[in-house]
């Protein structure tokens, strides 16, 4: 695969727009992270496409061609282009205190310092600018129709990365790029001029895969492992959740993405493409279930959070929780649905919920007259074809961090961490994955990572709480999936040779669906019972081992990471536990201070004081102009607009006229002359706006 850097130059003001806005301030409002503006990857795509569309209408290429680069919407596999959102790469001489071009080299280094300083809100405006405009009627202003606008300034430079499988495609990419020479909204209206510049990146090191070596004889490689990895993600995350893509997002990796990913690497290493099936071996790693793909949960401080046991509950509007069956008789109880990790030696519950982010979108009819989305305008059905539409995704937010298991045989482990090589041991996750969402980086965790931190039952114990980490689905007789207790427990007391007893369910219940790539038909949806979900029994044996429970995964569909169990204490269990929230106990730890900062980021900070004192000289300048508007009140505009004059003027030997008001230069040498030019300016710009407010009421009067 191919990697191609797209440098972009604003010669204008851009306006890429996020479709999101302020209330009441911003009406279209721009994509940045911690006020540091980007321009998102879709918005790039979209633009190229537009380019290669022009060129089929000269005749420079076809149709066809185009589809090979950029992929056609609902077709079964995706093109081989990928681009990741443009950041900030290079600050103009002269943008701030910096006498040259100065370069980001590292720019996670640079975010994570700016993360640090807290100041979104100040940072933004120190690389944007707003523009308000209105529609006129008969020559006026039309009612409601002002908006706001905020774009990035010019002369900023942005990088990108673009990945291209076929080398066949190259010509036309640097053809689009050389002819994209807008971006944005309001090309016509002088925004969005850019240049841009598309540049081969050279091949990259390969990195050392820290696995198993191979040099393991024949009985090692056949040994079952359980290998942890780490998924940490580059970009924003689309992993569809229970209300579909465009309202939620799971708040973790479902096994069944990362089979698809690892089967993906398989059939590309393997040239298996359509008729992948057809191979045993690929046959038994991903369809027979060969080697399971665990779910992947959030890791936060080293700590893996989970699904919450449903025999744990909150207090209502208390930050406690407590065993159900144990409860208070007067504590009102709260299902718990956050992710949940328990710290033993502090009797803490840790809640946790993964960040995500909501980002808007919208796509162009195919009219190209039409710069907007019209499917729902009055009068759009009498358009032709594809009339666009506007529409949004909630995704997991990018940096976040994932832990996963892969388990079977060594050397099928082995195998398919291979195959991370050939990658970099980057994968791409989730739907849309060609731009702007999907990108992670895999690493092998040889540390056994702390899942849950829940208490584990001990050999002995007689009574214990049956924990569901993941899903499970079960079959009957005769082939139905269920959610049936009773066979399940059936199936653990075959397995410990001892008759259990149910003393208490909290069952939590789903619905698995999915979708089949190959058919390009959805999954049979199957009742199962949900992570969370926990059976408390006991037994007359003592001798039990419930860890041939946990060493095995239960019901059907394991490959997917289905059926994972853990078997926790209940008689040793606290029963009270106080709830904290992680994000809120990160908070804590953050420190503004940064250590080493860039160049960049000191800029940044300076530019930064340097507006909150020239906030403050605002104010005190209107509130002086406030107090002595009745004392400049009695003299001409002429005089005011001497004295401003004079106050101005760098060299003392200003001649002011003879007929000058001593009064009034008292006032310039005392409480002006001084001033800094932003004072001055707040100043007289407030006098002038009170005497025109004076006047126009003297006039009503």
């Amino acid at each position: 695969m191919r990697k191609y850097k797209l440098t972009i130059t604003l010669d204008s003001d851009v306006s890429p727009g996020s479709g999101d806005s302020i209330a009441g301030v911003v009406d279209h409002d721009i994509t940045h992270e911690y006020g540091i503006p980007i321009i998102p990857a879709k918005r790039l795509k979209g633009a190229l496409r537009g380019v290669a569309k022009e060129f089929v209408d000269w005749g420079f290429t076809s149709q066809c061609e185009v589809n090979k680069l950029f992929g056609e919407p609902g077709k079964q596999y995706r093109s081989g282009f990928k681009i990741y959102d443009a950041k900030l790469a290079s600050i103009p001489a002269g943008y701030f205190e910096n006498e040259e071009d100065k370069e980001i080299k590292d720019y996670n280094t640079f975010l994570a310092q700016i993360k640090q300083l807290d100041t979104a809100a100040k940072v933004l405006p120190l690389f944007t600018m707003l523009y308000t405009k209105t529609a006129t009627e008969n020559g006026q202003a039309q009612t409601g129709s002002l908006r706001t606008i905020r774009a990035i300034n010019r002369g900023l430079v942005f990088k990108s990365i673009i990945e291209l499988e076929n080398e066949e495609q190259q010509k036309l990419l640097y053809d689009c790029v050389k002819g994209l020479r807008h971006l944005g909204y309001g090309r016509t209206r002088g925004l969005g001029e850019v240049t841009c510049n598309l540049t081969m990146i050279q091949g990259e090191p390969e990195i050392k895969c820290n696995f198993m070596k191979k040099e393991n004889s024949s009985h090692q490689e056949e040994q079952f492992v359980n290998q942890a990895i780490r998924i940490t993600l580059q970009q924003p995350t689309l992993l569809a959740g229970s209300k579909g893509l465009y309202y939620s997002c799971t708040d973790f990796v479902p096994g069944s993405a990362l089979l698809g990913v690892f089967a993906s690497l398989y059939i590309k290493k393997h040239n298996l493409g359509k008729d992948a099936h057809k191979n045993p071996e690929f046959e038994r790693l991903f369809l027979r279930g060969g080697v399971s793909f665990g779910y992947a949960y959030p890791e936060v401080d080293e700590k893996v959070f989970m699904p919450c046991p449903a025999h744990i509950q909150r207090v209502k509007n208390e930050n406690r929780a407590m065993l159900r069956v144990k409860k208070d008789s007067t504590a009102v109880l709260r299902k718990i649905n956050s992710l949940a990790y328990m710290q033993e030696n502090t009797n803490e519950l840790l809640l946790h919920e993964p960040a995500k982010e909501f980002r808007m979108h919208h796509a162009r009819p195919d009219n190209r007259h039409i710069g907007r989305a019209v499917n729902d305008t009055k009068g759009a059905e009498k358009l032709e074809g594809k009339r666009g539409q506007f529409y949004y995704y909630t995704a997991l937010q990018k940096g976040q961090r994932f832990i996963g298991k892969l388990k079977g045989k060594q050397k099928d482990v082995q195998l398919l961490v291979s195959l991370l090589k050939g990658v970099n041991d980057t994968i791409h996750l989730g739907r849309s994955r060609t731009a702007e969402y999907g990108a992670a980086k895999v690493d092998v965790v040889n540390k056994e990572p702390h899942m849950g931190g829940f208490l584990k039952a001990k050999k002995g114990d007689n009574k214990v709480a049956i924990y569901l980490a993941t899903p499970l689905t079960l079959q009957n007789e005769i082939g139905r999936y269920v959610a049936d207790v009773e066979l399940l427990i059936a199936q653990f007391e075959r397995e410990i040779g001892a008759a259990l007893n149910i003393e208490k369910m909290y069952i939590k219940e789903t619905v698995l669906t999915g979708y089949n790539a190959k058919w390009r038909l959805p999954k049979q949806e199957k009742q199962a019972l949900d992570a969370g979900t926990v059976l408390i029994v006991s037994t007359e044996n003592k001798e039990v081992d419930w860890s041939l429970i946990e060493k095995q995964q239960w019901g059907t569909e394991i490959g997917e990471g289905f059926g994972e169990i853990q078997v926790l204490q209940y008689e040793d269990t606290p029963n009270e536990l106080g709830c904290i929230s992680m994000s809120k106990k990160l908070q804590g730890k953050q420190s503004t201070k940064i250590d080493h900062p860039l160049d960049c980021v000191r800029y940044i900070e300076r530019a930064i004081e340097k507006r909150n004192k020239d906030t403050l000289y605002n104010k005190e300048a209107i509130h002086l102009a406030k107090e002595m508007l009745d004392e400049l009140k009695q003299y001409s505009k002429s005089k005011i607009y001497q004295l401003e004059q004079y106050v101005r003027c760098e060299e003392n030997n200003f001649a002011l006229p003879k007929s000058f008001p001593d009064p009034l230069k008292d006032i310039g040498d005392k409480k002006l002359k001084n001033q800094t030019k932003v004072f001055i300016d707040a100043f007289f710009h407030t006098i002038k706006l009170e005497v025109r407010k004076v006047g126009k009421e003297t006039t009503q009067k």
